[in-house]
């Protein structure tokens, strides 16, 4: 029964994969190699143990603040509404029973709406709509709470940092006192840091594998360069242009995640 439950969750997560990201497939592939040999491999949570777990998430940001600097000088403050959904695959040994240490691998797709106001106020409303794909790695840490012998059930912190890169596409529409704008644009150069803490619970169905929940805070630094092209109406008459803006954006969010691990001794 825990073999096939496991089954469908690698099952649905290389579904997910499949079409973009042939990293992943080598990782869960090494994971379902893993499951495999546990027919063969009695362990428990004690030192020098090795970790592997994979998780799914989203985060959720209440605001973030974009500071777009662009290329003719223009300066506009953006309030960014943002949902996240990633995932994460990491490896890790106990340094002690308790102590887990290690790196990890994130994938994230970032959705953002955001409303923004121009400090020259030439542009009365701008919404524009945001998405991006970011791979970023760094480590992990995770410490268990229990006395001398581990439980079924224990409830843990963890905290972890990551940096990468990423891509990703933006449409946006504005309107002023005598025209409006249709743009489209393409963001590279992406430099991403990440910072994560949480408290968790991990459920072993078996001595060899551990559902995980967690629940905990989020916080984002985007750094990056978006080319745009522009199509502007003024009087009927239509105008084409392109222009660049360098962008920095820190979010801060509440992040949920649930996935299971191996502990193999």
């Amino acid at each position: 029964m825990i073999k096939v439950f496991v089954y469908f969750i690698l099952k649905y997560m290389y579904t997910l994969y499949n079409q973009n990201y042939k990293l992943m497939k080598k990782i869960f592939l090494a994971v379902s190699i893993g499951i495999a040999g546990l027919t063969v491999v009695k362990g428990q949570q004690t030192k020098g143990s090795l970790f592997i777990g994979t998780g799914a998430g989203t985060a959720v940001y209440n605001s973030g603040n974009y500071n777009y600097n662009y290329s003719y000088g223009n300066i506009k403050n953006l309030d960014a509404k943002t949902f996240e959904l990633n995932f994460n695959e990491s490896i890790g040994v106990y340094l002690t029973d308790h102590f887990v240490f290690g790196g990890s691998l994130n994938v994230a797709y970032n959705h953002e709406k955001d409303n923004a106001t121009n400090t020259n106020a030439i542009v009365l409303t701008d919404v524009a709509t945001t998405n991006a794909t970011t791979f970023a790695i760094g480590p992990f840490m995770r410490y268990y709470f229990f006395n001398t012998t581990p439980s079924k059930t224990q409830f843990y912190v963890e905290a972890a940092g990551a940096i990468g890169t990423g891509s990703g596409n933006t449409a946006e529409a504005t309107a002023g006192n005598a025209s409006s704008s249709v743009i489209t644009g393409n963001t590279s150069g992406v430099l991403v840091y990440r910072a994560r803490g949480g408290l968790g619970l991990t459920h072993y169905i078996t001595k060899n594998i551990g559902l995980d929940f967690q629940a905990g805070y989020l916080y984002n630094y985007d750094k990056q360069t978006t080319n745009y092209n522009s199509q502007t109406t003024n009087s009927g008459q239509v105008t084409s242009s392109q222009y660049s803006a360098k962008i920095t954006l820190p979010t801060n969010g509440v992040e949920f995640l649930a996935g299971f691990h191996l502990l193999i001794p």
